[in-house]
């Protein structure tokens, strides 16, 4: 077999290493001239947008919060006035009755007995008052005749007074027999609804018993809270009232205050009026806002706040940049309210829209005109540039 012995064309090698090496070289230098360009010409990232608004007064809502019950404008427990059987019981429980209807009655066989024979006594005493009158009006036109002495003029006239007087007597007692009869029936004082009945036919019943009936008047019901005597002093009679009742809320107004204040609890009562046709059941435990009324203040919506272990700050801006300021709010009489509404996001930055929040009075670390970040977050850091973008108006 035949060789090759020929060698490689050393000169051709030699000039493709040549030419490679050089376009290695080549975009080495073009990766370092872009990568420098890119560093020049590429812009800074930038500064976050925060949503701001300018400190100032605000009027905001003050209510208070209490907790009481409903109860009838007036209810009354209808006991035995007499001793006796219940012969009849006429209604039940939810009835409706009007004033006067006979709601039970007692066994009145001995009371209308007592009542003939005071009668009988009356008819006794008129007819010896009238024997007393004649017979002194015989002796007094002879009084001065000599036929009678005068001792027995006057003896005369003194038994017809005691025969009048015993007309008397007998009069108190007939009216005091009809009374107990007319007593031994059980009727309504007023109008109303039974909401209570512990009377059966053939049960004995007495005068210091339990009730045999329970009655709530057609008045309606009012709304009864208690309060501690320093919340007591921001209520006045005519305030609004705003009641949580099951069917919805109900709307009502102070009527009244208690003018004095439990020694034992240091409680006050208030009572309510229920405005227009809403009937609440009597009893029902129900939590109210009354409305004390507005108050100027300076206040930020609390989504500015930054709660921690060392109190409560804000963001604010000076200059272009953050700054974490510690502020301190205000003690208001009463639970403050209110709403504010603008632009970004939970973070301190976007162009979202914001929900309501509530506003916070500011006692200090903050004053009017201060520019304020609406969202404060963790995001942003102090002294960081940041683009502010002012909120719509908020408050009251």
């Amino acid at each position: 077999m035949l060789q090759n012995t020929m060698p490689p064309p050393r000169n051709v090698s030699r000039a493709g290493i040549l030419a490679a090496l050089a376009v290695t070289f080549l975009l080495a230098v073009l990766l370092v001239a872009l990568r420098l360009f890119s560093q020049v010409t590429a812009p800074p990232d930038p500064a976050p947008l925060v949503t701001v608004i300018t400190a100032g007064a605000q009027l905001l809502p003050r209510t208070l919060i209490c907790a009481g019950t409903i109860e009838p404008v007036a209810e009354v427990d209808l006991g035995a006035r007499e001793a006796g059987t219940l012969t009849s019981v006429n209604v039940r429980i939810g009835a409706h009755v009007r004033a006067g209807e006979v709601l039970a009655s007692l066994d009145t066989g001995q009371l209308a007995a007592d009542a003939a024979a005071a009668q009988a006594q009356l008819q006794v005493a008129q007819a010896n008052d009238d024997a007393s009158a004649r017979a002194y009006d015989r002796v007094a036109d002879i009084r001065n005749s000599g036929a009678i002495a005068p001792e027995q003029v006057d003896q005369r006239g003194a038994d017809a007074l005691a025969q009048h007087a015993q007309v008397s007597v007998a009069e108190a007692n007939l009216a005091a027999a009809q009374a107990r009869l007319a007593a031994a029936v059980l009727t309504a004082p007023m109008d109303g609804t039974i909401t209570a009945r512990n009377a059966e036919p053939g049960q004995y019943a007495a005068p210091g018993g339990p009730p045999l009936f329970s009655l709530m008047g057609d008045q309606g019901v009012i709304y009864r809270a208690s309060l501690p005597q320093d919340q007591l002093a921001l209520v006045e009679p005519g305030m609004k009232v705003r009641l949580a009742l099951p069917a919805g809320a109900a709307l009502g107004h102070v009527i009244g205050i208690d003018p004095a204040i439990d020694a034992a609890t240091h409680l006050g009562v208030i009572r309510v009026a229920l405005d227009g046709r809403q009937a609440p059941l009597p009893g029902a435990f129900v939590e109210a806002n009354i409305d004390l009324g507005g108050v100027i203040a300076l206040a930020l919506p609390q989504s500015a706040l930054i709660g921690g272990d060392d109190g409560f700050h804000v963001v604010v801006l000076r200059g272009g940049q953050a700054h974490l300021q510690p502020v301190t709010l205000a003690d208001l009489p009463g639970s403050v309210s209110g709403s504010v509404s603008g632009s970004g996001s939970g973070n301190g930055s976007g162009n979202g829209a914001a929900s309501a929040s509530a506003l916070a009075p500011i006692a200090g670390g903050v004053k009017t005109g201060d520019q304020v970040v609406l969202y404060a977050g963790a995001s942003l850091r102090e002294g960081q540039p940041v683009r502010p973008a002012p909120a719509p108006a908020f408050g009251h």
